[in-house]
Protein backbone atom coordinates (compact mmCIF):
# COMPACT_ATOMS: atom_id res chain seq x y z
CA UNK A 1 0.00 0.00 0.00
CA UNK A 2 1.51 3.79 -1.03
CA UNK A 3 2.18 5.67 1.47
CA UNK A 4 0.07 9.26 2.02
CA UNK A 5 2.22 10.94 4.07
CA UNK A 6 3.80 14.53 3.24
CA UNK A 7 7.29 13.82 0.74
CA UNK A 8 10.14 14.23 2.58
CA UNK A 9 12.50 16.90 0.37
CA UNK A 10 15.77 17.94 2.18
CA UNK A 11 17.25 21.45 1.94
CA UNK A 12 20.80 21.69 2.48
CA UNK A 13 22.16 24.98 2.75
CA UNK A 14 25.08 26.86 3.36
CA UNK A 15 24.58 29.41 6.04
CA UNK A 16 27.04 32.24 5.13
CA UNK A 17 26.16 35.37 4.57
CA UNK A 18 22.80 35.98 2.03
CA UNK A 19 22.40 32.58 2.29
CA UNK A 20 21.73 32.49 5.82
CA UNK A 21 18.77 34.37 4.82
CA UNK A 22 17.42 32.56 2.13
CA UNK A 23 17.52 29.28 4.61
CA UNK A 24 15.95 31.35 7.42
CA UNK A 25 12.90 32.94 4.75
CA UNK A 26 12.42 29.16 3.41
CA UNK A 27 11.72 27.94 6.85
CA UNK A 28 9.43 30.67 7.59
CA UNK A 29 7.09 29.73 4.22
CA UNK A 30 7.59 26.00 4.78
CA UNK A 31 6.48 26.37 8.21
CA UNK A 32 2.73 26.80 6.46
CA UNK A 33 2.85 24.44 4.72
CA UNK A 34 1.89 20.69 4.90
CA UNK A 35 1.91 19.13 1.64
CA UNK A 36 5.85 18.43 2.36
CA UNK A 37 8.19 17.77 4.93
CA UNK A 38 11.08 19.59 4.62
CA UNK A 39 14.26 18.40 6.32
CA UNK A 40 16.39 21.12 7.57
CA UNK A 41 20.22 20.46 6.86
CA UNK A 42 22.03 24.14 7.15
CA UNK A 43 25.66 23.82 6.45
CA UNK A 44 27.94 25.46 9.06
CA UNK A 45 31.58 26.23 6.92
CA UNK A 46 32.73 27.60 10.23
CA UNK A 47 31.96 24.31 12.04
CA UNK A 48 34.34 23.04 14.41
CA UNK A 49 34.04 19.57 13.43
CA UNK A 50 36.56 16.74 11.67
CA UNK A 51 36.57 18.49 8.34
CA UNK A 52 37.77 21.33 10.06
CA UNK A 53 40.93 19.36 11.68
CA UNK A 54 41.90 18.01 8.74
CA UNK A 55 45.38 19.43 6.62
CA UNK A 56 44.08 19.23 3.45
CA UNK A 57 40.87 19.94 3.74
CA UNK A 58 40.47 22.99 6.78
CA UNK A 59 42.05 25.55 4.27
CA UNK A 60 40.10 24.79 1.09
CA UNK A 61 36.43 26.26 2.12
CA UNK A 62 34.40 24.58 -0.84
CA UNK A 63 35.60 21.11 0.02
CA UNK A 64 34.92 21.68 3.55
CA UNK A 65 31.32 22.76 2.63
CA UNK A 66 30.99 19.82 0.13
CA UNK A 67 31.95 17.28 2.75
CA UNK A 68 30.27 18.73 5.45
CA UNK A 69 26.91 18.76 2.72
CA UNK A 70 27.64 15.28 1.68
CA UNK A 71 27.43 13.91 5.25
CA UNK A 72 24.30 15.97 5.70
CA UNK A 73 22.42 14.34 3.16
CA UNK A 74 23.69 10.81 3.45
CA UNK A 75 22.59 10.98 7.07
CA UNK A 76 19.45 12.05 6.51
CA UNK A 77 18.72 9.81 3.85
CA UNK A 78 20.28 6.80 6.08
CA UNK A 79 17.10 8.23 8.86
CA UNK A 80 14.38 7.79 6.16
CA UNK A 81 13.94 7.95 2.63
CA UNK A 82 13.76 11.09 0.92
CA UNK A 83 12.23 11.49 -1.77
CA UNK A 84 14.03 14.70 -3.44
CA UNK A 85 16.54 17.48 -1.94
CA UNK A 86 17.45 21.20 -2.71
CA UNK A 87 21.26 22.13 -2.18
CA UNK A 88 22.47 25.64 -2.43
CA UNK A 89 24.85 26.89 -3.72
CA UNK A 90 26.46 24.65 -6.04
CA UNK A 91 29.45 24.42 -4.47
CA UNK A 92 27.95 22.30 -1.92
CA UNK A 93 27.13 20.03 -4.29
CA UNK A 94 30.17 18.99 -6.26
CA UNK A 95 31.38 16.03 -3.64
CA UNK A 96 27.57 14.98 -3.49
CA UNK A 97 27.00 13.24 -7.13
CA UNK A 98 26.75 9.86 -6.21
CA UNK A 99 24.30 11.15 -3.56
CA UNK A 100 22.42 13.19 -6.62
CA UNK A 101 22.04 10.12 -8.54
CA UNK A 102 20.39 8.25 -6.19
CA UNK A 103 18.03 10.82 -5.28
CA UNK A 104 16.37 13.62 -7.66
CA UNK A 105 18.30 16.79 -6.42
CA UNK A 106 17.62 20.52 -7.42
CA UNK A 107 20.93 23.04 -6.91
CA UNK A 108 19.85 26.35 -6.05
CA UNK A 109 22.33 29.51 -6.92
CA UNK A 110 22.75 32.89 -7.31
CA UNK A 111 25.96 32.77 -9.19
CA UNK A 112 28.06 30.93 -11.73
CA UNK A 113 31.46 31.04 -11.80
CA UNK A 114 31.57 33.22 -14.85
CA UNK A 115 29.44 35.34 -12.87
CA UNK A 116 31.63 35.84 -9.89
CA UNK A 117 34.75 37.02 -12.44
CA UNK A 118 33.40 40.73 -10.89
CA UNK A 119 34.07 39.92 -7.16
CA UNK A 120 37.06 38.52 -8.22
CA UNK A 121 38.20 41.60 -10.24
CA UNK A 122 36.94 43.74 -7.16
CA UNK A 123 39.31 41.99 -5.14
CA UNK A 124 42.09 41.79 -7.32
CA UNK A 125 41.87 38.07 -7.43
CA UNK A 126 42.95 36.20 -10.17
CA UNK A 127 40.73 34.99 -12.94
CA UNK A 128 39.00 31.41 -11.94
CA UNK A 129 39.07 31.09 -16.19
CA UNK A 130 42.77 30.68 -16.74
CA UNK A 131 45.22 27.54 -17.66
CA UNK A 132 44.14 23.85 -16.59
CA UNK A 133 42.39 24.50 -13.45
CA UNK A 134 40.33 26.98 -14.63
CA UNK A 135 39.19 24.01 -17.19
CA UNK A 136 38.78 21.24 -14.73
CA UNK A 137 36.70 24.13 -12.26
CA UNK A 138 34.57 24.40 -15.56
CA UNK A 139 34.25 20.41 -16.01
CA UNK A 140 32.95 20.10 -12.16
CA UNK A 141 30.90 22.17 -12.82
CA UNK A 142 29.42 21.31 -15.59
CA UNK A 143 28.84 17.76 -14.50
CA UNK A 144 26.92 19.38 -11.30
CA UNK A 145 24.91 21.13 -13.24
CA UNK A 146 23.99 17.62 -15.43
CA UNK A 147 23.53 15.53 -12.42
CA UNK A 148 21.22 17.64 -10.96
CA UNK A 149 17.65 17.33 -12.05
CA UNK A 150 17.21 21.20 -12.24
CA UNK A 151 18.47 24.55 -11.53
CA UNK A 152 16.86 27.22 -8.93
CA UNK A 153 18.75 30.95 -10.14
CA UNK A 154 17.80 33.88 -8.38
CA UNK A 155 18.91 36.27 -11.13
CA UNK A 156 17.72 36.02 -15.03
CA UNK A 157 21.61 37.17 -15.50
CA UNK A 158 22.29 33.58 -13.82
CA UNK A 159 20.24 31.98 -15.68
CA UNK A 160 21.48 33.29 -18.78
CA UNK A 161 25.34 32.57 -17.86
CA UNK A 162 23.85 28.46 -16.73
CA UNK A 163 21.93 28.20 -19.93
CA UNK A 164 24.67 29.98 -22.44
CA UNK A 165 27.81 28.91 -20.83
CA UNK A 166 27.65 26.10 -19.15
CA UNK A 167 24.78 24.01 -21.77
CA UNK A 168 21.71 23.65 -19.41
CA UNK A 169 18.95 23.15 -21.19
CA UNK A 170 16.73 26.23 -20.24
CA UNK A 171 13.42 24.28 -18.77
CA UNK A 172 15.46 22.87 -16.21
CA UNK A 173 16.26 26.79 -14.85
CA UNK A 174 13.74 28.10 -13.13
CA UNK A 175 14.21 32.06 -11.73
CA UNK A 176 13.32 32.45 -8.15
CA UNK A 177 13.96 36.45 -7.48
CA UNK A 178 14.96 37.43 -3.51
CA UNK A 179 11.24 36.47 -1.98
CA UNK A 180 10.56 37.85 1.33
CA UNK A 181 7.44 37.56 3.86
CA UNK A 182 5.78 40.60 2.65
CA UNK A 183 3.17 40.70 5.77
CA UNK A 184 6.38 40.99 8.24
CA UNK A 185 8.29 43.11 5.88
CA UNK A 186 5.31 46.23 5.14
CA UNK A 187 5.19 49.83 5.27
CA UNK A 188 4.34 51.47 8.20
CA UNK A 189 3.69 54.87 8.08
CA UNK A 190 2.66 55.39 11.90
CA UNK A 191 6.96 54.89 11.88
CA UNK A 192 7.49 58.11 9.73
CA UNK A 193 9.05 60.54 11.76
CA UNK A 194 6.93 63.67 10.62
CA UNK A 195 9.99 66.04 11.08
CA UNK A 196 10.74 66.31 7.22
CA UNK A 197 14.23 64.87 6.93
CA UNK A 198 14.38 62.30 3.97
CA UNK A 199 15.74 59.06 5.47
CA UNK A 200 18.22 56.83 3.12
CA UNK A 201 19.19 53.43 4.49
CA UNK A 202 22.04 51.42 3.75
CA UNK A 203 22.09 47.62 4.53
CA UNK A 204 25.83 45.90 3.72
CA UNK A 205 28.01 43.66 5.75
CA UNK A 206 30.98 44.81 3.19
CA UNK A 207 31.30 48.16 2.87
CA UNK A 208 33.18 48.65 0.55
CA UNK A 209 32.01 45.69 -1.98
CA UNK A 210 28.68 47.52 -1.27
CA UNK A 211 29.58 50.83 -2.23
CA UNK A 212 29.14 51.99 1.32
CA UNK A 213 31.96 54.47 0.89
CA UNK A 214 30.72 55.99 -2.25
CA UNK A 215 27.51 56.65 -0.35
CA UNK A 216 29.90 58.08 2.44
CA UNK A 217 31.43 60.14 0.02
CA UNK A 218 28.49 61.81 -0.63
CA UNK A 219 27.03 62.39 2.83
CA UNK A 220 30.08 64.39 3.14
CA UNK A 221 30.21 66.01 0.01
CA UNK A 222 26.23 66.76 -0.64
CA UNK A 223 25.23 70.64 -0.49
CA UNK A 224 21.60 69.19 -0.15
CA UNK A 225 20.21 69.54 3.81
CA UNK A 226 17.49 67.61 5.47
CA UNK A 227 18.43 64.03 5.12
CA UNK A 228 19.78 61.27 7.45
CA UNK A 229 21.67 57.89 6.54
CA UNK A 230 21.18 55.26 8.25
CA UNK A 231 24.00 52.48 7.40
CA UNK A 232 23.66 48.79 8.74
CA UNK A 233 27.16 47.08 8.30
CA UNK A 234 29.66 44.98 10.15
CA UNK A 235 31.42 46.93 12.15
CA UNK A 236 31.29 50.28 13.43
CA UNK A 237 33.53 53.50 12.42
CA UNK A 238 33.94 57.07 13.11
CA UNK A 239 31.18 58.73 10.90
CA UNK A 240 30.26 62.41 9.23
CA UNK A 241 28.04 64.37 10.43
CA UNK A 242 24.32 63.12 9.82
CA UNK A 243 25.16 59.06 8.97
CA UNK A 244 23.94 56.83 11.78
CA UNK A 245 25.92 53.44 11.81
CA UNK A 246 24.52 50.33 13.20
CA UNK A 247 26.21 47.55 13.96
CA UNK A 248 25.31 43.76 15.06
CA UNK A 249 21.28 43.98 13.46
CA UNK A 250 20.23 40.84 13.23
CA UNK A 251 18.34 39.56 9.13
CA UNK A 252 14.52 39.81 9.67
CA UNK A 253 15.16 41.22 13.10
CA UNK A 254 12.86 44.25 14.26
CA UNK A 255 15.51 46.45 14.60
CA UNK A 256 16.07 45.97 10.77
CA UNK A 257 12.00 46.36 9.98
CA UNK A 258 11.60 49.41 11.51
CA UNK A 259 14.92 51.30 10.40
CA UNK A 260 13.71 50.12 7.03
CA UNK A 261 9.89 51.29 7.67
CA UNK A 262 10.97 54.88 9.12
CA UNK A 263 13.21 55.15 5.76
CA UNK A 264 12.18 56.93 2.54
CA UNK A 265 15.03 55.79 -0.01
CA UNK A 266 17.40 52.94 0.14
CA UNK A 267 20.69 52.65 -1.59
CA UNK A 268 22.77 49.98 -2.09
CA UNK A 269 25.37 51.02 -5.06
CA UNK A 270 27.43 48.00 -5.19
CA UNK A 271 30.37 47.69 -7.04
CA UNK A 272 30.11 43.83 -7.78
CA UNK A 273 27.08 41.47 -6.36
CA UNK A 274 24.90 38.74 -8.01
CA UNK A 275 21.26 39.65 -6.06
CA UNK A 276 20.31 41.41 -2.95
CA UNK A 277 17.56 40.32 -0.38
CA UNK A 278 18.35 43.93 1.32
CA UNK A 279 16.73 45.37 -1.77
CA UNK A 280 13.84 42.75 -1.57
CA UNK A 281 12.94 43.83 2.15
CA UNK A 282 13.47 47.60 1.15
CA UNK A 283 10.83 47.07 -1.72
CA UNK A 284 8.55 45.28 0.56
CA UNK A 285 8.77 48.31 2.98
CA UNK A 286 8.02 50.48 -0.16
CA UNK A 287 10.65 52.34 -0.46
CA UNK A 288 12.43 53.71 -3.50
CA UNK A 289 15.80 52.45 -4.21
CA UNK A 290 19.11 53.62 -5.44
CA UNK A 291 21.41 50.48 -6.98
CA UNK A 292 23.67 49.56 -9.81
CA UNK A 293 23.57 47.06 -13.00
CA UNK A 294 25.75 44.41 -11.54
CA UNK A 295 25.25 40.82 -11.78
CA UNK A 296 21.28 40.47 -11.39
CA UNK A 297 20.47 43.28 -9.46
CA UNK A 298 19.32 45.66 -11.73
CA UNK A 299 16.69 43.18 -12.51
CA UNK A 300 15.30 44.37 -9.03
CA UNK A 301 14.52 47.94 -9.72
CA UNK A 302 12.71 49.60 -12.55
CA UNK A 303 14.40 52.61 -13.45
CA UNK A 304 12.80 55.98 -12.99
CA UNK A 305 9.53 53.69 -11.61
CA UNK A 306 10.42 52.50 -8.14
CA UNK A 307 14.07 53.32 -8.18
CA UNK A 308 17.08 54.39 -10.03
CA UNK A 309 20.12 52.34 -11.63
CA UNK A 310 23.15 54.51 -11.64
CA UNK A 311 26.28 52.86 -13.32
CA UNK A 312 28.69 50.69 -11.49
CA UNK A 313 31.40 52.90 -9.06
CA UNK A 314 29.80 56.37 -11.21
CA UNK A 315 30.10 58.61 -8.25
CA UNK A 316 28.77 61.71 -10.22
CA UNK A 317 25.85 59.65 -11.64
CA UNK A 318 25.17 58.26 -7.79
CA UNK A 319 25.54 61.76 -6.11
CA UNK A 320 23.40 63.53 -8.97
CA UNK A 321 20.75 60.92 -8.44
CA UNK A 322 20.66 61.25 -4.64
CA UNK A 323 20.52 64.88 -4.89
CA UNK A 324 17.58 64.78 -7.40
CA UNK A 325 15.58 62.06 -5.06
CA UNK A 326 16.56 63.95 -1.87
CA UNK A 327 15.04 67.23 -3.06
CA UNK A 328 11.47 65.33 -4.60
CA UNK A 329 9.85 63.77 -1.32
CA UNK A 330 6.80 63.33 -3.44
CA UNK A 331 8.76 61.56 -5.90
CA UNK A 332 10.30 59.21 -3.47
CA UNK A 333 6.65 57.89 -1.84
CA UNK A 334 5.41 57.33 -5.57
CA UNK A 335 8.49 55.62 -6.33
CA UNK A 336 8.00 54.00 -2.79
CA UNK A 337 3.96 52.96 -3.75
CA UNK A 338 5.07 51.51 -6.86
CA UNK A 339 7.90 49.55 -4.95
CA UNK A 340 5.43 47.63 -2.83
CA UNK A 341 3.34 47.18 -5.40
CA UNK A 342 6.12 45.28 -7.28
CA UNK A 343 7.64 43.10 -3.83
CA UNK A 344 3.45 41.93 -3.56
CA UNK A 345 3.41 40.50 -6.93
CA UNK A 346 7.10 39.24 -7.22
CA UNK A 347 8.77 39.26 -4.28
CA UNK A 348 6.57 37.54 -2.23
CA UNK A 349 7.67 34.64 -0.24
CA UNK A 350 4.82 32.42 0.03
CA UNK A 351 3.81 32.93 -3.92
CA UNK A 352 7.35 32.72 -4.69
CA UNK A 353 7.44 29.04 -2.55
CA UNK A 354 4.96 27.61 -4.15
CA UNK A 355 6.49 28.60 -7.72
CA UNK A 356 9.65 27.10 -6.71
CA UNK A 357 7.99 23.57 -5.16
CA UNK A 358 5.58 23.27 -8.34
CA UNK A 359 9.49 23.54 -10.01
CA UNK A 360 10.72 21.07 -7.93
CA UNK A 361 8.15 18.28 -7.78
CA UNK A 362 8.07 18.87 -11.80
CA UNK A 363 11.69 18.14 -12.81
CA UNK A 364 12.13 15.11 -9.52
CA UNK A 365 8.74 13.14 -10.54
CA UNK A 366 7.65 13.77 -6.82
Amino acid sequence: MMSTSPPRIAFAIETTLGNAVFLQNLKRAMSRRTDITPVWLPIDEHADDMWEHLPLVRSRLSIRGGLRTRWALQQAVANEPLRAAVVHTQRMAHLAHDFMSRVPSVVSTDATPSGLEDYLRYYGLPSQHAGWVGRAKNALHRRTYKVARGLLSFSEYTKRSLVQEYGVPDARVHVVWPSVDTELWHPDEARKPRDGVVRLLFVGGDLGRKGGMLLLRWARETRVRGWRLDLVTSSGFEAPPGVHVHVGVKPNSPELISLAQAADLFVLPTMADMSSWAIAEAKAAGLAVVTTPTGGVGELVRDGVDGRIVPVGDYAALASTLDALVSTPDRLRAMGRESRRMAEEKMDLRTTCDRMLDFIRNVTGI
